[in-house]
């Protein structure tokens, strides 16, 4: 599989890529492993994996999206040959300039759940060092972390190109030490890091356990400080949730400002699937966009994924943009994918089936035993398969308060323990509602 995989992702890149920058740097690109939704892309020189790194993940992203439907995180390795060191005379992927160049500031959606992340990135590339020193981003995969972190280095790149910016991921920090400790070229590495203006670390939740890697982050991180640099941190949690990390580090993360990016709401989802489109040059109907919108609940990158699937199966298949195809092309990445949320309709819904009840009736106010018995299961369901709080459940859904939420989450646990075939219905209900 692994051969023929690399053989795809290339044709993908070359869709959205000149085939000469696609032979340049993946024409000697492995794939390692594949499995898990991570992709671990091997490339035989240090320099190769650093350009790619910089400059090309979103685009093996994008490739692994539109082969498999679901988002993989991608990781580089070195290839069987890898040099211990690069020649003489090469650019480095340590050059300011280096983001996307479509990840600006005014093309992120901003909606509720991402206003007060958008706003302090906003003031971090305007007064790098000043505004917020440290900036740490936190929240899940795909929910615009990396933009804003290619939106602040973009801008403070055009506003200060004699700045110089270092963009790497914990894991690329730490094979740059090694390869420094290796090659007894510590204070080369040093200089390379804490001589920067602007310190982007994407994905801080990778950092290696290691002491010596810690500690050497730990003073790249107070020099900088100490001298009014501006550092940005990007991960998937809180730095008090994170695994494994020196206390003193933790509390360097926590002097700044802590930021949590949440999943948007259905506003925000559908401008990003409407803007989505439109950059696309798609002719997307309202009511498809509200479907996408309503069904992927939790993962920007997926929404983009799904308009991007829909293009596709026109384009290949001559489908129509209707509720049908979108309903096909959602239904697969869900079933692919058992990180995206379902919505509390389809929850209700599958709940509703699986009783064979009306959804009006588990909605409403009646007080016969199988009524309430499905209402707390869609209640419960409704708790643990999306980002909905109680409050929002009792309200939005049922029109109850909270507090009747609360008790029948209460309720459906204590019932799985006491009841093996009511335990059963649950996770026969949860995989219909995934769809495996």
């Amino acid at each position: 599989m692994n051969a023929g995989l690399i053989e795809r992702i290339r044709e993908e890149l070359s869709r959205g890529m000149h085939r000469a920058v696609v032979s340049a740097w993946f024409s000697d690109a492995l794939v390692a492993s594949c499995e898990d939704q991570i992709l671990v892309l091997c490339s035989p020189t240090e320099y190769k994996r650093g350009i790619i790194g910089a400059r090309y993940i979103p685009q093996l992203e994008d490739a692994m999206l539109a082969i498999f439907g679901v988002p993989y995180e991608i990781r580089l390795a070195a290839g069987p040959d890898a040099p211990s060191s690069e020649p003489e005379g090469k650019e480095k992927p340590d050059e300011p300039g280096r983001g996307r160049r479509d990840f600006i500031f005014e093309r992120f959606i901003v909606g509720e759940s991402n206003k007060y992340a958008y706003s302090a990135a906003q003031a971090v590339a305007d007064s790098p060092g000043e505004a917020y020193n440290p900036l740490f981003l936190y929240g899940g995969s795909g929910l615009g972390k990396t933009h804003l972190l290619h939106a602040i280095l973009n801008k403070i790149s055009r506003q200060h190109p004699d700045y110089t910016i270092q963009y790497f991921s914990a894991e690329q920090f730490t094979n740059d030490l090694v390869v420094a400790l290796k090659e007894k070229s510590t204070d080369k590495f040093r200089s390379r890091y804490r001589s920067a203006h602007l310190l982007l670390v994407d994905d801080i939740q990778f950092f290696t356990r290691a002491e010596f890697s810690q500690d050497e982050f730990f003073h790249t991180f107070n020099a900088l400080y100490d001298k009014g640099r501006q550092i940005v941190i990007t991960s998937d949690k809180p730095p008090r949730d994170l695994q494994k990390f020196e206390e003193r580090l933790l509390t360097r993360f926590e002097q700044g400002l802590t930021v949590d990016v949440k999943p948007p709401d259905f506003e925000t989802r559908m401008a990003i699937v409407q803007d989505k489109a439109q950059r696309l040059g798609i002719p997307l109907p309202s009511e498809v966009a509200e479907y996408i919108a309503q069904a992927i609940t939790s993962n920007v990158r997926q929404l983009e994924g799904a308009v991007k699937k829909l293009m596709a199966s026109r384009d290949l298949m001559s489908s129509g943009l209707d509720i049908l195809t979108a309903q096909d092309v959602i239904a697969d990445m869900i079933r692919q994918s058992p990180g995206l949320n379902p919505t509390p309709q389809l929850i209700l819904s599958e709940v509703s089936s699986f009783y064979k009840l009306d959804e009006r009736q588990i909605t409403g106010k009646s007080r016969q035993a199988a009524l309430v018995a499905a209402r707390q299961t869609a209640m419960f369901l409704i708790r643990e398969m999306t980002t909905m709080s109680v409050e929002q459940i009792g309200a939005k859904v049922f029109s109850r308060d909270h507090s009747t939420v609360v008790h029948s989450v209460q309720r459906v646990e204590e019932r799985r323990k006491e009841d093996p075939a009511y335990d059963n219905d649950i996770k026969t209900i949860i995989e219909n509602i995934r769809g495996v």
